[in-house]
């Protein structure tokens, strides 16, 4: 199979009618000569249409192109742009004559690799220089552990050791494994290996290609020392806690943490302290107010807590902060290492969606990785990052990276290779590995900030084209979805302002302060909020319905976002989140240009389906199958102001967000509370009889996925907002079947939701 594409652009079709011009002659047998050895080639008669061509994801390994005086521009306008996307591809341009070649500007020049004056060198020479390039670049561009997999497969190893399947050929042996191993081509099959390929290092020793891959890592993150593994961030983060913290530890937890923290609190027995993060009306997490990390105030908290205050180590050996919330929210991250830094010496900044924070301006200053590591001294805290480089970098799922910079309470190389191997395979799928591998070289060079850039535009004219068409809505007293953001932006060099409908694409693309969330705006519906304290990502993209008042009071009518979802979900749409009136999507860097307004036309759809008050039956089909009783007869609106009442009545979100606000009674370590349900001395309680009762495992309603309970926490009274927000869950679902919300730790038996709760002693 091919894997060298070249691209020849000259300056009209050639034709076979018409003698051959010399440079037509010379590319004709330099192409033919290419074909001849198996290598891909494409035409382009004009630069227009290469442009578009070296633009898009097709693949460029090499550039031929026509030196045309005449054509200086539109030359120049298309090496620019192929710098962008192929910011190392050799570039060769064919010149007629010694006359062109004294016209050829220096911008040019510098942007091509080399130049051939047709008529001087042999058809030959050419096509070796071509093919020498070809194979450089690959060189240039492969980082270590891709290239030395890549050397691997050409080698044709016959293998007398795992895995079974011997590189698929055992698949091969029946029908259905056969269609497996088509399905998913050999290559993947052959890279599958054993950890016996001395010629590859280890994975888990940090040697050879893997361990070259990992410096690699770290010199492209800007971080002292990188690892790369293959059980996600869940096994990023245990693995850091692990590494850091023991029983009798004290670690500052941020209250909104994915659920691998609380198993890392398991795993270690460390006394957890908690930061408590702020809500709005819309169920959107907001930021820990700073007064939170503040010495005194974590010291009052420790003393505060009946298990921290007796702990052997008086001072936290661990601090996690989830940054880059779940809709989007991030910390000024230098702020919070001086602030956290007075605290504790180690610092963990949980980036699971946050990845590409490093690689473009608009982060600057508010990520983990900052700057340059050179700066970050003996004397400041060490600091840690994972980063789940399968959200939202390019890699397959799975893959992870942990980030150190090395400074105040730093774990040696050796110690924390301990605590990886315990959450590491001996078997890991090298081509996760080799994603991670591939997932960095993306983004070394321009190649990070150019990719980046080209999301953020994306989500930027979404969100512009969204805002217009709230404005047009709005000034005819109609409805249409509101993008959660800034309603108005100021350039900090003019001073000018503009509604954020019609700001400039360039200044909200590149300018942060368009993002940091100002305490005297009401858009975003946060309290307490500090200034130059958290910014919001252009790339995750909410959208409000309407039905919900800035105070959290809900109005007469609106349209529930659970219908929005449920419209998109039928045209093969799926938001990453909803609530009770928001619908969230994430821009990524696997987002094709353009493909918002797909997702705009199905919104004006929905609207208009919406609006005409269309029969379920009609518009949602699906729905009405799982209980046509129900919805036979009901219409859009119907249901929508069915759901409206309900909400009205229960109120789930509010309930929620007490839960949240607030921190409960912990009874036990989440450690002691595992311990517990390890022993089986646990018991499933109905959500109507959880008042006093002790959770076995933590209570995590999805969206957003963050507990709501820890394991060892105590439910409160029968009016707490923790109880309160279950039974209001259960009679949603019982309400609204087709509908029904996922929560992990809760499960029905015989149609009532049930906790594991620890038995009464």
């Amino acid at each position: 199979m091919c894997d060298k594409n070249y691209l020849v652009v000259v300056n009209k079709a050639i034709s076979t009618t018409t003698p051959l011009t010399p440079i037509e002659q010379t590319v004709e047998k330099i192409t033919t000569s290419l074909f001849s050895k198996g290598e891909q080639v494409r035409f382009s008669a004009n630069y227009a249409e290469a442009t578009n061509y070296v633009s898009s994801t097709a693949p460029v390994d090499c550039v031929m192109l026509e030196w045309a005086p005449e054509k200086s521009a539109e030359i120049t306008a298309f090496l620019k742009q192929l710098r962008i996307r192929h910011e190392k591809a050799p570039a060769f341009l064919l010149i007629n004559s010694h006359q062109d070649n004294a016209s050829v500007t220096a911008e040019v020049m510098g942007d091509v690799s080399e130049t051939f004056l047709v008529l001087d060198d042999t058809t030959d020479f050419i096509v070796g220089r071509l093919q020498s390039a070809v194979a450089r670049y690959e060189k240039v561009i492969m980082p270590p552990l891709m290239a030395a997999m890549m050397k691997y497969a050409k080698e044709k190893e016959y293998s007398w050791s795992a895995p079974g399947h011997q590189g698929g050929i055992g698949f091969c042996k029946t029908p259905v494994g056969r269609k497996f191993f088509d399905f998913y081509g050999e290559n993947i099959f052959r890279t599958d290996m054993g950890i016996e390929r001395a010629c590859l290092g280890s994975m888990l020793d940090h040697t050879g290609a893997f361990g070259d891959s990992e410096k690699y890592i770290a010199g492209v993150f800007g971080a002292d020392r990188s690892y790369s593994l293959v059980v996600g961030t869940s096994g990023a983060n245990r693995t850091i806690m692990q590494a850091c913290c023991t029983d009798q530890d004290i670690a500052i937890c941020d209250r909104n943490s994915h659920k691998s923290i609380e198993q890392g609190l398991m795993l270690t027995g460390v006394h957890p302290v908690y930061m408590t993060p702020t809500r709005n009306a819309y169920g959107i997490i907001g930021p820990i107010p700073k007064a939170q990390m503040q010495p005194q105030a974590l010291q009052a908290q420790i003393k505060q807590n009946r298990f921290a205050s007796h702990a052997a180590n008086p001072r936290p050996v661990y601090s996690v902060v989830t940054n880059c919330t779940y809709d989007g929210l991030i910390y000024n991250g230098d702020t919070i290492q001086h602030l956290l830094g007075q605290s504790c010496d180690r610092i963990h900044y949980d980036e699971a969606w946050f990845g590409y924070s490093r690689f473009n301006p608009i982060y600057k200053s508010f990520h983990a990785m900052r700057g340059d590591k050179a700066a970050h001294t003996a004397d400041q805290p060490t600091i840690f990052a994972t980063h789940s480089t399968h959200k939202l970098l390019n890699a397959l799922s799975q893959a992870s990276y942990i980030h150190i910079r090395e400074g105040r309470g730093n774990v040696k190389p050796a110690q924390f290779s301990q605590a990886y191997m315990m959450h590491a395979t001996t078997s890991p799928l090298y081509s996760i590995a080799a994603s991670n591998d591939v997932a960095a070289a993306m983004m070394e060079g321009n190649q990070g900030v150019n990719l980046t850039t080209e999301v953020i535009e994306e989500a930027v004219e979404f969100r512009q084209a969204v805002a217009r068409a709230y404005r047009d809505a709005e000034q005819n007293n109609d409805w249409f979805f509101k993008p959660w953001n800034a309603e108005t932006v100021t350039c900090p060099r003019t001073g000018n302002r503009y509604a954020f409908a019609d700001a400039p694409e360039e200044l909200l693309v590149k300018e942060q302060s368009c993002w940091t969330l100002d305490p005297q705006d009401s858009w975003h519906g946060f309290n307490d909020l500090d200034e130059n304290w958290v910014m919001l990502d252009p790339v995750k993209v909410s959208l409000l319905t309407p039905g919900l008042n800035g105070d959290g009071s809900l109005q007469d009518n609106g349209v529930p976002a659970a219908l929005v979802t449920a419209y998109l979900s039928s045209l093969g749409i799926v938001p990453t989140r909803t609530t009770d009136f928001q619908v969230m999507f994430l821009f990524s860097m696997g987002v094709t240009k353009g493909k918002w307004a797909t997702l705009m036309n199905s919104l004006i759809s929905f609207k208009k389906h919406y609006d005409a008050d269309a029969l379920l039956s009609e518009v949602l089909p699906g729905l009405v199958e799982t209980d046509p009783e129900l919805y036979g007869t009901m219409t859009m609106q119907q249901l929508g102001q069915r759901m409206i009442s309900f909400l009205k009545t229960h109120n789930p979100s509010e309930q929620l967000n007490k839960a949240y606000s607030t921190l409960p009674q912990m009874d036990m370590l989440p450690r002691d509370a595992y311990t517990q349900l390890v022993r089986d001395n646990t018991e499933l309680v109905s959500i109507y009889d959880l008042a006093g009762r002790t959770a076995a495992n933590s209570v995590i309603p999805y969206p957003p996925g963050i507990p709501m309970l820890m394991s060892g926490e105590n439910f409160g009274d029968k009016n707490s907002p923790q109880i309160a927000y279950l039974q209001a869950l259960q009679a949603w679902d019982d309400a609204f079947p087709g509908f029904e919300h996922e929560t992990e730790g809760a499960e029905k038996e015989q149609g009532v939701y049930h906790v594991m709760c620890v038995k009464a002693v």
